[in-house]
C-alpha cells in the first residue's frame, strides 16, 4: 500500500481554499487538488507492505506534540525558477512547529528504515502543473499576500493513496493525535 503521513486541513481552511481551487482550475495546464484532499505531507513513506503497518502504528503513536495553531498565507511554486510543477499555500504562524512535527515523524519513522525522499517545506499543495501557463504568474501575483485562515492541529495521519484515473483517493488508515489533542 502507497502511504503518507500528513496533517489534514480542516474544513474552514477547505471552504477559504476553494475561490483559488475554483479560479486555478479555469486554467488549462494544471490539475488543482481536490478540496478534500488539502493537507500538509509530514513524510512520503512510499509502498509499504501491509505486515509492516503495525510496527509503524507503534511508532508513530510514540510522537508527541502540543497542538499548536497554523495560519495559511500567500501562493507560491515549486521549484522557484523555471516552469513550476507544483502551486502551494504557505503555512505562515505555526511554521516551526509543523517543521519541529514532521522532523519528529521522520526520526520515528527513520528507525523503522524510511528515509525522506525531500527536504520538507511546511506548505499545502493546490495544484500540479502539467504544461506551461503564461497567464499563471498573474495568479501567483494576485493570491502572494492572500490569507486562508487558521486552524489548530490537534492531530497527524498515517494516509494511504489510491491512485485512479480520476486522482488520487486518500484514506485514513491511522490516526494520532497530540496531548490533550
Amino acid at each position: 500500500m502507497r502511504l503518507f503521513v500528513a496533517v489534514d486541513m480542516d474544513e474552514k481552511i477547505r471552504e477559504n481554499l476553494s475561490p483559488v481551487l475554483v479560479q486555478l482550475s479555469r486554467l488549462k495546464g494544471l490539475k488543482t487538488v481536490e478540496r478534500e484532499n488539502l493537507h500538509t505531507t509530514l513524510m512520503f513513506l512510499g509502498e509499504v507492505p501491509e505486515a509492516k503497518l503495525k510496527d509503524i502504528q507503534i511508532t508513530l503513536s510514540q510522537v508527541e506534540f502540543e497542538p499548536f495553531k497554523i495560519t495559511l498565507k500567500g501562493i507560491g511554486r515549486f521549484p522557484n525558477r523555471g516552469d513550476p510543477r507544483v502551486l502551494w499555500v504557505g503555512i505562515d504562524e505555526g511554521k516551526d512547529k509543523m517543521i519541529r512535527l514532521a522532523e519528529d515523524v521522520y526520526l520515528a519513522l527513520k528507525k523503522l528504515g524510511y528515509e525522506r525522499d525531500k527536504s520538507f517545506e511546511a506548505h499545502v499543495t493546490v495544484a500540479r502543473v502539467k504544461n506551461r501557463i503564461p497567464e499563471l504568474q498573474k495568479y501567483l501575483d494576485d493570491f502572494k499576500d492572500a490569507n486562508f485562515g487558521e486552524m489548530f492541529v490537534k492531530d497527524f495521519r498515517l494516509k494511504q493513496s489510491i491512485l485512479k484515473p480520476s486522482g488520487p483517493v486518500y484514506k485514513d488508515v491511522y490516526v494520532f493525535g497530540g496531548k490533550d489533542g
